[in-house]
């Protein structure tokens, strides 16, 4: 092998690649990246088994070649390389040397016959989505996944379509965040569990990238690609509960705000929330009233009130304040909605204007 490529594309796609690799120690080929030159192009693979990616980068290719090498030891070399455009890489058995105008470096390879095969699919259900689209719903939704493997559906992100939209929704049982954005295309229904860790690499592979991404899925596998970037994940196997009957049909009180001023209040009721980030909320349409506070016994207590829109019956909730600072840090309108049928039942927080996201979270027992 011999390539000659641009020094800060090899940097960045390095950079992304490193975040696929493995730790198993019985497996140690995973923890290296592999690199294919042939033709124009120098392709860069990794993979952790549960999670791989293919970047493909251009080149000038003098000779074709297969090699393993540490990602994270060729990243490091490359990042501290003085201001030179491009670089030479050359395989020497099974070592890599890299050269440019003043220095000449080899990286110990590893034998690349062991490293795995990656499953990209390019048939099955085929999705193809806008690249914005599709990272909107990822972030609309992700913080609300599950941080533990108990229940593996909880700890994902359940995505299915309808005949023009593609639906993500993701709930850790407290808490649920439903996002529906466009499609540009789509062969069939779709309805699958993505694992919440491998979507927050997903997300940081694709966020600078324009355009379109094709997505294709089987029962066991989902594969995302783009012009220079493919990028693979297994599917959790299991069913995502049936959201839709916790979702409140009609609202006994609404209560209309400006997003920035619970933010605001939100944030000074932290000092005194506590381990458990309680805060109450007191939404109070015949007092022509919200009201939040957080009260701790070993070090005081606060309260506030916010001006709003009120309509409805007068409820009172006491919630984990980081539920809801994470959705409204989400939402980009103005106002927010706060809709209640019932102190037990679940809060419904919507963007005003916004009919392609909702948020539900179910009140804490005092």
């Amino acid at each position: 092998m011999k390539v000659e490529c641009v020094k800060l594309n090899l940097k960045d796609a390095l950079l992304t690649a490193e975040r696929f690799t493995g730790k198993q120690l019985s497996l140690p080929v995973l923890r290296y990246v592999l690199f294919i030159a042939a033709e124009k192009v120098l392709k860069i693979r990794a993979t952790n088994l549960d999670l791989g990616i293919e970047i493909e980068l251009p080149a000038r290719v003098e000779k074709e070649g297969v090699i393993a090498i540490p990602a994270d030891i060729l990243g490091n070399f490359l990042s501290n390389l003085p201001n030179e455009k491009n670089v030479t890489i050359e395989q020497v058995g099974e070592h890599l040397t890299i050269t440019g105008a003043s220095y000449s470096t080899l990286i110990k390879g590893y034998g690349y016959e062991d490293f795995p095969t990656l499953p990209f699919i390019t048939k099955g259900t085929e999705l193809e989505i806008d690249i914005h689209s599709l990272l909107g719903a990822f972030h609309a939704t992700g913080y609300s996944v599950a941080t533990t493997d108990i229940k593996p559906e909880f700890a994902s992100i359940y995505c299915y379509t309808d005949e023009k939209s593609l639906i993500m929704v993701a709930s850790d049982s407290s808490r649920l965040a439903e996002k529906r954005v466009p499609l540009k295309k789509i062969t069939e229904p779709l309805s699958l569990l993505i694992p919440g860790k491998n979507v927050l690499e997903i997300v940081r592979a694709l966020e600078n990238i324009e355009g379109n991404v094709k997505i294709f899925s089987t029962k066991n596998q989902i594969s995302f690609h783009t012009e220079h970037m493919h990028i693979t994940s297994r599917l959790v196997d299991g069913m995502f509960p049936d959201y839709k009957q916790i979702i409140p049909k009609q609202f006994l009180t609404e209560a209309i705000m400006l997003r920035q001023d619970i933010i605001d209040r939100l944030k000074l009721t932290t000092v005194f929330s506590g381990k458990l980030q309680q805060v109450r909320l007191k939404i109070y349409p015949s007092e022509k009233m919200i009201e939040i506070e957080s009260r701790n016994d070993d070090i005081g207590e606060t309260t506030h009130q916010i001006d709003a829109t009120l309509k409805g019956d007068d409820v009172d909730f006491l919630l984990n304040q980081r539920f809801i600072s994470d959705v409204l840090s989400y939402l980009n309108t103005d106002s927010v909605s706060f809709s209640a049928s019932g102190n037990t039942k679940a809060l419904v927080i919507k963007g005003v204007g916004d009919n392609t996201f909702q948020y539900l979270v179910m009140p804490m027992k005092g």
